[in-house]
């Protein structure tokens, strides 16, 4: 599953190359929100991979803006590969991955644990 924060870049790493068929590709990931069917297109050039390993796993960076005006929650997410740098529509195009996506605000915990501190007291019989 991804999972992005709002307002955040983020680098995600998927698997695209294993299924990816041609040569200087562009891939299409369309994000739509599972509740309000909200659609997201991004695209991305193979050249963007800033992974390592390419044929292991593939690193792309999403920039904050991406979903700046995006509803928050549980999103599926399919990534296509085609040649063109602009098209999103996704007749015909090969499907290379899909999954889950989850889109939250960032937030700053409201009761965090620090330390637990009573008063220590002893009763000793004196007896």
């Amino acid at each position: 599953m991804l999972q992005f924060v709002k307002g955040q870049s983020k680098n995600i790493i998927v698997t695209v190359s294993d299924l990816t068929t041609l040569a200087n590709t562009y891939y299409l990931f369309v994000f739509i929100h599972e509740t309000t069917k909200e659609v997201i297109n991004v695209i991305k050039p193979a050249s963007a991979d800033l992974s390592s390993f390419k044929y292991r796993y593939n690193k792309f960076l999403f920039a904050s803006t991406i979903f700046a005006n995006a509803s928050i929650g549980k999103y599926t997410y399919t990534i296509y590969e085609q040649l063109s740098s602009s098209n999103t529509n996704v007749t015909g195009l090969n499907v290379v991955e899909f999954g889950k996506m989850d889109l939250n605000i960032a937030s700053t915990p409201v009761n965090v644990f620090d330390e637990y501190s009573s008063p220590t007291t002893f009763s000793t019989y004196a007896g």
